[in-house]
């Protein structure tokens, strides 16, 4: 396993798998319709390249865990560090972030997964995701989990691990947050806010100028958060998202990115523009990036950024909209029989980008689509 901020990928086809968010009987679909044996071994020699994110939410992570580093091991795998990642290794319990609990052996009500073994953790995924690259690069091909930003991948570069990288960013932007912080404090003094109000699902928290300077600040003077979370900049508006009411938006990078070509994840697209479960609009500021875009379609002004999270993390939401009762009938559209498998009539789903042919192919059998590139 390397221990490198910014590895090289091999000069060999790939299979570039998106966000997994725990979603085990996902992965083993994909990656056998991709062909790969229990060790990561292809018929054609072609290697896998995981872009993060591969725990929270989902039924089971330490399973997917468990499998991404028996392939990483074999030596027909490659894994970075995804957002999700970045905070698994920081194990901070008492943030309480959104389906992170079974990180910390404590049940959520939205979710149904496994909890994972205190023991398992310390001695054997905790050290794998510490290992963890920030990012992946050969001659025309880069993979990150969310934003390729130069100023923040030089400072990667210059570091030895991921969270060594984090930590000494963190150290560095502590004056400034602590001023930004002084000028909320003053804020909620003179108003009835409590530390509750940003998880009150059902009273629009409205936006607090304050907040959000002090969140895009938090945000965008950590060179690891840009990479691994992205780009954001001050909303217009307070939104709802992962469980607490939002102040900053994503900034569509690839806007501006000029450059090889880059594979990230993090960013929930849609493999069916415009069509949202209620599971997915409560996503909303994170589908909105990129409108009504083909899902096929390369992004920005040279086609040369692709996204490949189609939003398989919803899938613990679309189970248990499934499975409430139809309307006039009493009875469930699904039965618990069937929850968790592919007769759920699923919107977000797992990918692979293959490289070269710039081709997707999903998990459930969906059809494949071919990139559409400049």
């Amino acid at each position: 396993m390397s221990t490198s901020c910014i590895a090289e990928l091999p000069n060999t086809p790939l299979d570039i798998i998106g966000d997994i968010h725990g979603e085990h009987g996902a992965l083993e679909s994909l990656l056998k319709r991709l062909g790969y044996d229990d060790r990561g071994t292809h018929a054609e020699h072609r290697k896998l390249v995981f872009v993060g994110d591969l725990i929270d939410r989902g039924p089971d992570s330490p399973a997917v865990l468990r499998r991404v580093m028996r392939l990483v091991e074999s030596g027909n795998a490659q894994c970075i560090a995804g957002n999700h990642e970045l905070n698994a290794i920081r194990d901070e319990s008492q943030k309480h972030r959104s389906g992170e609990g079974w990180w910390y052996g404590r049940r959520e009500a939205e979710y149904d997964y496994t909890l994972v073994d205190s023991e398992e953790k310390e001695r054997s995924f905790l050290p794998f995701l510490r290992s963890l690259p920030g990012a992946l690069e050969r001659d025309g091909l880069r993979v990150v989990h969310a934003c390729w930003h130069e100023p923040s991948i030089a400072k990667l570069r210059s570091a030895n691990s991921v969270i060594d990288a984090f930590r000494k960013e963190e150290a560095a932007n502590e004056p400034r947050l602590e001023a930004l912080v002084k000028d909320l404090r003053a804020v909620i003094k003179k108003s009835t806010l409590g530390p509750a109000a940003i998880r009150d699902r059902e009273n629009k928290l409205e936006l607090i100028p304050e907040l959000a300077r002090l969140d895009e600040a938090n945000q965008m003077g950590n060179a690891v958060k840009v990479a691994t979370s992205g780009m954001e900049r001050v909303a217009k508006d307070s939104f709802w998202a992962s469980g607490k009411w939002r102040m900053v938006n994503r900034v569509p990078w690839w806007e501006e990115y000029s450059g090889p070509p880059v594979v990230v994840g993090h960013y929930w697209r849609r493999y069916f523009p415009g069509r949202s479960s209620s599971a997915q609009k409560a996503q909303k500021a994170e589908a909105d990036v990129f409108g009504a875009t083909p899902p096929q379609q390369a992004l920005g002004p040279e086609r040369s950024v692709m996204c490949i999270d189609y939003s398989v993390g919803m899938r613990y939401a679309e189970r248990t909209e499934a499975a409430k009762p139809s309307a006039g009938t009493g009875k469930s559209a699904q039965s618990n029989k069937t929850r968790g498998t592919h007769s759920v009539q699923f919107n977000g789903c797992l990918a692979a980008l293959r490289i070269p042919e710039w081709q997707l192919v999903f998990d459930d059998g969906r059809k494949s689509l071919q990139v559409e590139r400049a």
